[in-house]
């Protein structure tokens, strides 16, 4: 990984605040967490990764179950980041950006952002070894490791389909996290209603969309060569105007799917407008709070 990684993004963050005359990490991100659900009980159940400091031994005791003071978690927040991969995400963008490139870069942004506010966070991808999944940690330590772990990740051609990674988290995390899905338009096509549900009754969801280059058109980008198509049938005007409408109805049933379940999301195609887009979906999912 590129060590002057960090940098760049505190740039890019630092960039943003002048041009907005604001504060994104005590206006915008603050705010993420008014929704509903860290309104916690005094007490929940032990889960694997927390600390024993933290067991009510009391009330651990009268009740047969080992119970956490929930205290613990008004102060800091866990956060989950669910890191698509896989050789669909070696392509291009719509705009001729690398997919993989924004992928890292959103992740390293809004990582950066949780490390500041002081909040655990952890990364799940899925490798050739299997699922890879970190402790809820901060620090810059932390940091700079699941980027790495990330970026490891994404030079795999294969992975596990998103919906299979997030059916993991379904069955096996039942901790309250707010899980960022950084993915694209085929990872979120195997997002089903059902799972929605399931993910969403202690959990806030928010998606960043990684935007896909078109399979027709001008540019025709080739996964098998790693090259635009200089000729080809799929130039044909009639036919790409036929991908743009098709990209339109997957749009449409996707927010329809989101908006039952409050998923704030974005989507993004160049480096240029990330930061810009992760204040956006924030502001998102603030309004859907205050709305519910």
């Amino acid at each position: 990984m590129d060590y002057d990684y960090l940098a760049r993004i505190k740039a890019s963050i630092q960039l943003y605040t002048r041009k907005k005359t604001s504060n994104i990490l005590d206006g915008e991100f603050g705010s993420i967490y008014r929704g509903r659900s860290f309104d916690f009980d005094d007490l929940r159940e032990y889960v694997y990764g927390d600390s024993v400091r933290d067991i009510d031994w009391k009330s651990s005791s009268k009740t047969g179950r080992v119970l956490i003071r929930r205290y613990i978690a008004e102060k800091k927040h866990n956060i989950l980041f669910i890191g698509d991969s896989g050789r669909k995400l070696s392509g291009d963008t719509d705009a001729g950006e690398s997919k993989k490139e924004i992928a890292m870069d959103v992740l390293g942004t809004i990582s950066y952002l949780v490390n500041d506010h002081g909040d655990d966070y952890a990364l799940l991808t899925h490798t050739d070894q299997g699922y890879d999944f970190t402790f809820f940690k901060s620090g810059k330590f932390h940091l700079e490791s699941i980027l790495m772990r990330y970026e490891k990740c994404l030079e795999q051609e294969e992975s596990k389909s998103l919906s299979e990674t997030l059916e993991y988290v379904a069955e096996h995390l039942k901790r309250k996290m707010i899980i960022f899905i950084i993915t694209d338009m085929d990872g979120e096509a195997g997002i089903t209603d059902n799972l929605l549900k399931r993910l969403t009754v202690r959990n806030d969801v928010m998606v960043v969309s990684i935007n896909d280059a078109y399979l027709t058109g001008s540019r025709l980008f080739d996964l098998e060569n790693n090259s635009y198509e200089k000729q080809y049938m799929l130039h044909d005007k009639r036919i790409h105007e036929a991908e743009v409408i098709d990209r339109k109805k997957r749009l449409k049933k996707i927010d329809e799917l989101y908006k039952r379940y409050m998923v704030s999301r974005v989507e993004i195609s160049k480096k240029s407008e990330i930061v810009d887009k992760i204040v956006e979906l924030f502001d998102k999912h603030k309004n859907e709070s205050i709305a519910q």
